[in-house]
């Protein structure tokens, strides 16, 4: 079981949060920078991890960085973004063997630390103060190709399409990458006027994890905070909008099986406890393998290859997609529909319920399986608002009682459909 998660305020809207987990031999560091999803700057924050990773002032070039990273033991430097809900988080991290394993008493959390804060507050610039042209040149390539390459997986273009179509006109709708258009325009002067934007504006929230001592992070990543010109911006978030209007839409392309995806809005849960009634149910109705959708929809009538139902606590949508026959439309929305209202009604057994239950309490025990996973877990709850351990989160769901999961369904409200069928691009 993990120990109780420490959270300090190191820095102006900087905070530094440990959860030691001693059975690891290696320790992990992660730097986020936390700030607005905002479409005309989403993209090129979204570029910026990415160059950062190429090199520092003290490590000018990839080269170097891969030799000092191998001399930390083959230490492993990761940069990526994500967004929760109206937030855009731009990541950068280090995973390292603790400091007991390392030969002749190498400090390896400290060198760890300082490398994170040259990579991210002191940069491989050029003389006019902009990164390399070439670092811009390959990583906007591979984030475009990392964007375009939502094309090849069918499924989630079809669920990022219904996610832009639930959420038009606000920031949960915003892609986490941003938009090939935009990329292809970006110059060095935006890239390095976004970057100097976000050290200086952004929350900082910086998550160690493993079984060393974050107090020498600590004193690194303060001491590196307190010389930096930090004036953190206050932004507010967004309200999660409790139903919109109905839409519909569909779109063709070359593809052998269609994908069904559809939106139904909670009625916007705002107690935690009504939350975690919408995990169950939505994963009573469509997440497990002897769920209603699953037993129903697929096994019994085989209407689909594959269905599922996923509720996002932070914004309170839950949706169900779905791989279908062309053909198969009409009456696979239409058995979708009819499981709700089995759930509505109470039309599940006890047995049903207490599986599905066990099933989110087993998930939620993979937590601790590694320190990535310990982070994510964390993390997501600082941004959240709500710190809890796994274990309290278990103990949550299985207080939760039939007529709490009949009361939530009753608020689901078809808002969005989106149907990728087969044929010629439109």
């Amino acid at each position: 079981m993990s120990e109780t998660l420490v959270r300090k305020e190191i820095g102006k809207n900087a905070y530094l949060s440990s959860i030691k987990e001693t059975k690891f031999k290696s320790d992990r560091i992660t730097v986020c920078l936390v700030t607005s999803l905002k479409r005309e700057s989403v993209t090129v924050n979204a570029l910026v991890p990415f160059v950062l990773r190429k090199g520092c002032k003290s490590c000018p070039d990839f080269t170097e960085l891969n030799k000092k990273l191998a001399k930390m033991y083959g230490a492993i430097l990761d940069a990526d973004v994500s967004k929760q809900a109206d937030l855009q988080i731009i990541e950068l991290s280090l995973q390292f063997i603790d400091d007991r394993f390392a030969i002749g008493g190498d400090k390896m959390t400290e060198q760890a630390a300082k490398l994170l804060c040259d990579l991210i507050f002191d940069p491989n610039l050029d003389e006019n103060g902009l990164f390399p042209e070439k670092d811009l040149e390959l990583e906007r390539s591979y984030l475009i190709d990392t964007i375009n390459s939502d094309l090849n997986d069918k499924r989630v273009y079809a669920i990022k399409k219904t996610s832009g179509m639930i959420f038009e006109g606000e920031p949960f709708g915003i892609c986490r990458y941003g938009y090939v258009e935009d990329a292809e325009k970006i110059t060095g002067e935006q890239l390095s006027a976004a970057w100097r934007e976000l050290v200086k504006t952004a929350r900082i929230e910086i998550m160690f994890t493993g079984p060393g001592e974050p107090e020498t992070a600590e004193k690194v990543f303060a001491k590196r905070l307190a010389e930096s010109e930090r004036e953190p911006a206050s932004f507010e978030r967004a309200p999660i909008v409790p139903y919109s209007e109905y839409k519909e839409a569909e779109e063709k392309m070359d593809i052998v099986q269609g994908k069904l995806v559809m939106a139904f809005r909670m009625g916007a849960p705002e107690t935690e406890r009504e939350k975690n009634a919408a995990r169950v149910f939505s994963a009573l109705y469509g997440g497990t393998p002897f769920s209603k959708l699953f037993m129903n929809v697929r096994e019994k009538l085989s209407l689909c290859y594959y269905v599922l139902s996923h509720f996002e606590r932070a914004t309170g949508v839950m949706l169900v997609d779905s791989g279908i026959e062309f053909e198969s439309r009409d009456a696979a929305q239409a058995e979708i529909l009819n499981q709700l209202e089995a759930v509505k009604s109470g039309d599940f057994t006890d047995v049903e319920l207490a599986q599905t239950k066990l099933i989110i309490k087993n998930s939620l025990g993979s937590v601790g399986d590694s320190l990535g996973a310990v982070e994510s877990w964390y993390m997501t709850g600082i941004l959240d608002g709500l710190i809890v351990t796994p274990e309290e989160d278990a103990a949550a769901i299985d207080e939760i009682t039939r007529e709490e999961i009949i009361a939530i369904a009753n608020k689901a409200k078809l808002t969005t459909v989106f149907f990728l069928k087969g044929g010629e691009k439109e």
